[in-house]
């Protein structure tokens, strides 16, 4: 998808840079200009996290951005890193103040820590920053999954006043040094007009500012598009360079950026889909529809796949699920046996039993071997809902609604070597409220691919073998 490129606003940002240098509070010396990067932030715009990234900064100024890289640190001096990558120029939107540089690297080493600044020689560096690729060997994964961190509407109620429970979210989801976060939509209350101060800047420069693992490396998104990303009232089937184009301008993504998916190692297949297109029988849905189905054959000897989107099919909420028009996916879910689907928009935390809906709906299965795992995840700041739980609410979990007071969380996951998927439901408060894990199973009259034809070698051989033996009597 292209970019938009349109008007610029003045933005405040480099006057306070401008005053912070002036009062001494330094920047790195490769930095000390007012028009260095505000704030940087990393996606993924292809499928293969293990040899790419990609780099993402504002400016005011619009100018040919570029990222200089090193394995190994050089303190943020321009002229000792090796490599380097430039953009296409900064992009923006009518409703964008600024703009946003997006750079790509690609051809990286899998499982290494790189060292960069990005910006621009005439125009200034950011501070050096750091990143790590992806393995191409199994290894443990560790990820956090949420959502829903926007601001308060009027009149709404919350534990403690915003953005401090968003922030804090963000801070409490970096302390657990995850590989990547997936934030699974509403970032603002409206993305689109962005109404101050929850703003766009403030989103993505306090996520610059928290979003860092132990040793200070950047924490790559993996950004899925909630309803507040679009305008009120919402099309049923939205035109994203119209009605989300502050949201597709930002975000660097793979594909057409709507609907994609990436590998973490060889274990960990990652679909994200757009959960807003509410016509199910338009173009946009079709085309999403067909390419989930592609996706999930394709990948379907994945040891574990995971799905995210915004709206829930199951949630005992303010909302509630929206199997009714999300039954497509659900099918094709279970099909290819899914493992977890994570989604956000209905504010607190819910995990389900296992639900096979496709042969047993309104029924939970005995085994996450039978069923999928649904988790609504929608605690990153936004005021929290009440609700009740349902038959698909999991026994052995704490639930979101009755059983415990409603929280802001974040869900920490671990996929771990011994083939076992951990997941905790931890609080604001860094109490964890839900503690889950289950262990993958393969099924005996299932085997992978690689399986099957390992074994039908072996039958090759032992036929050849015999054979010969028998010629030879």
């Amino acid at each position: 998808m292209s970019k938009l490129k349109l008007g610029k606003k003045y933005s405040c940002f480099s006057v306070l840079i401008a005053i912070s240098f002036l009062l001494g509070t330094a920047m790195p010396a490769s930095a000390q200009t007012e028009n260095s990067p505000d704030y940087v932030y990393l996606t993924y715009a292809s499928p293969d996290p293990a040899h790419t990234i990609n780099v993402s900064w504002r400016t005011d100024e619009n100018y040919i951005g570029e990222v200089r890289y090193e394995i190994g640190s050089q303190n943020g001096a321009p002229e000792a890193y090796s490599s380097s990558m430039e953009g296409t120029g900064g992009v923006t939107t009518s409703e964008f103040e600024g703009y946003i540089h997006h750079v790509e690297l690609t051809g990286l080493e899998s499982d290494t820590i790189y060292y960069f600044i990005c910006g621009n020689p005439d125009y200034g560096w950011s501070e050096e920053l750091s990143f790590r690729t992806a393995p191409v060997e199994r290894e443990n994964i560790r990820f956090v999954v949420g959502g829903d961190s926007r601001g308060p509407y009027s009149g709404e109620t919350r534990p403690y006043h915003w953005p401090e429970a968003r922030d804090k979210i963000t801070q409490l989801a970096a302390s657990y040094n995850p590989d990547f976060i997936i934030f699974n939509g509403d970032f603002l209350s409206n993305g689109q007009e962005q109404p101050w101060p929850d703003t766009w800047d403030n989103w993505l420069g306090t996520w610059y500012k928290y979003a860092r693992a132990e040793d200070g490396r950047l924490i790559p998104m993996v950004p899925v598009i909630g309803n507040h990303e679009l305008p009120y009232p919402q099309p049923t089937d939205y035109d994203p360079m119209v009605h989300a184009s502050n949201y597709y301008m930002l975000f660097n993504l793979p594909r057409d950026e709507r609907w994609y998916s990436l590998n973490w190692g060889p274990d960990l297949h990652i679909v994200v889909l757009d959960s807003e297109i509410k016509s199910t029988t338009s173009i946009s849905w079709a085309l999403q529809l067909e390419w989930l189905e592609q996706d999930l054959a394709e990948h379907q000897d994945c040891l574990w796949k995971i799905v995210n989107f915004h709206r829930p099919v199951y949630s005992g909420g303010h909302h509630g699920g929206e199997l009714h028009y999300l039954e497509d996916w659900v099918f094709l879910l279970d099909m290819y046996k899914v493992d977890v689907v994570f989604a956000s928009h209905d504010h607190g935390y819910e995990r389900t039993g296992a639900i096979d809906h496709t042969s047993h709906p309104e029924e939970l299965m005995d085994s996450p071997k039978n069923g999928r795992i649904y988790v609504v995840t929608a605690g990153w700041g936004a005021p929290l809902y009440t609700g009740e739980n349902s038959w698909f609410t999991a026994p052995d979990s704490p639930g979101r609604l009755g059983q415990v007071e409603n929280f802001y969380h974040c869900c920490v996951i671990d996929v771990k070597t011994d083939e076992t998927f951990h997941l905790r439901a931890v609080s604001h408060e860094g109490e964890v409220v839900d503690d889950y894990s289950f262990q993958k199973v393969v099924d005996e009259g299932a085997l992978p691919t690689a399986a099957i034809l390992a074994a039908a070698v072996v039958v090759v051989a032992i036929v050849i073998v015999g054979a010969f033996l028998l010629r030879r009597k």
